[in-house]
């Protein structure tokens, strides 16, 4: 199981290799590598978009890869009400916290 969607190329491991599942990402993808000027080969295999490339492109390949989920990612909190009462809620337990180390002194 793999916990990233790169991985080194199992034939030859001077090349990287990043899936896609979702057509929309594997073309979003292709076009920031081809605007960063990277050289890259593209396949497709059992439904699953695969780009190859050389190592020395790697750090750039996986920067672009990371702005790609960034853009594409939903909010972990979905609900803005609820993400607000999470976060005052923290804060008073932060304040209760720090008035209490204050007042112990």
């Amino acid at each position: 199981m793999r916990w990233t969607n790169w991985y080194t190329h199992p034939g030859d491991t001077r090349y990287r290799v990043f899936s896609f599942g979702a057509l929309l990402h594997a073309n979003e993808f292709s076009a920031d590598l081809d605007a960063a000027g990277i050289e890259y080969e593209r396949h497709e295999e059992d439904g699953e978009f695969l780009f190859g490339l050389h190592r020395s492109y790697f750090k750039e390949a996986l920067r672009l890869n990371h702005l790609l989920h960034a853009r594409h990612r939903s909010n972990f909190i979905p609900d803005r009400n609820f993400r607000w009462a999470l976060l005052v809620f923290t804060g008073a337990v932060v304040a209760l916290a720090v008035y209490g180390f204050l007042t112990s002194l």
